[in-house]
């Protein structure tokens, strides 16, 4: 007959094997699959579509413009936005982008955050638009956005009813406040490979998104500062990445490793470069000639 130390060890394994499962399943996934206000549809698994190039889609057409290969820091606007407070690498990474775009010599940047705390815009549609409008015209726009998403769009808790940004409402925002200037969208969410559909593909844009439509995108550890794809891009671009392909293409091994290691199913982080905006340089980026000499 076991021995009651045995018996003890028997009962309890089987707890601490479920309690470390639940806990790894709580801190894997940065998104949410619905909204409680019944806008968001639920996440479809293996909606994805296939990825034609992991390293980035530089799009034709709209080229008879020059390239824009380099704006100056100054001449940027930019605008973070966190639309959950659920985890808080969202808030994190916002205001972090923010700061190290003030760093680089941008001028002009406005956090919206879920509640408006720290002085910042309320993360909700007026609070971004009040953002944007704040800082002028620019020669060149920035927007990013971190928070829970679905094939709705990009989760705003903040807006009436826990609606979420969809391609639409970012599109209208964008020719609102940025037209036709280079402009940088970065959707960090699952599903966020939505925001690449035919409306937001414009040739002045560039379109960064975590993740394919239908694919979760990793909040990776709780402890961790930032969800996975802010943590990559940051420190691509912390690394010197001179323009935003090369910002891109350096996340995705970052992105990969760390999925590999948790045993999940590949994110797909996505983007497009408009033909005016392919090699739009990072700001603060020093020149591809002086970094090459």
């Amino acid at each position: 007959m076991p021995s009651a130390s045995l018996q003890r060890t028997r009962l309890v394994r089987p707890f601490f094997m479920l309690f470390t499962a639940v806990t790894l399943a709580s801190s894997l996934s940065a998104c949410v699959t619905s909204s409680r206000g019944g806008d968001a549809l639920s996440y479809a698994p293996g909606a994805s579509s296939p990825v034609a190039n992991l390293e980035g889609l530089v799009a034709g057409g709209g080229a008879a413009r020059p390239q824009v290969a380099r704006v100056e820091a100054r001449d940027w606007k930019a605008v973070t936005v966190s639309g959950s407070y659920a985890i808080v690498a969202h808030n994190n990474a916002a205001a972090d982008f923010g700061q190290r775009l003030r760093d680089r010599g941008v001028e002009r940047v406005a956090t919206a955050l879920t509640g408006g705390v720290g002085g910042a815009y309320t993360a909700n549609r007026d609070g971004i638009r009040q953002a944007l409008a704040s800082l002028g015209g620019g020669q060149a726009c920035l927007f990013f956005a971190t928070s829970h998403g679905n094939v709705a769009g990009i989760r705003l808790e903040a807006e009436s009813r826990n609606r979420m940004l969809s391609p639409g409402d970012l599109d209208r925002l964008l020719d609102e406040h940025c037209g036709d200037r280079p402009t940088v969208a970065i959707l960090s969410d699952c599903d966020a490979g939505i925001f690449l559909d035919s409306r937001m593909r414009q040739p002045n844009r560039i379109l960064i998104a975590a993740s394919a439509r239908g694919r979760v995108s990793y909040g990776a550890k709780m402890y961790e500062r930032y969800v996975n794809f802010d943590r990559c891009l940051m420190g691509a671009i912390d690394a010197g990445a001179a323009t935003w392909q090369q910002a891109f293409n350096q996340a995705l091994p970052c992105v990969q490793e760390r999925e590999r290691w948790l045993g999940v199913r590949p994110s797909e982080p996505q983007a497009y470069f408009g033909a005016q905006v392919a090699n739009l340089g990072v700001p603060g980026a020093p020149p591809l000639s002086a970094r090459l000499q």
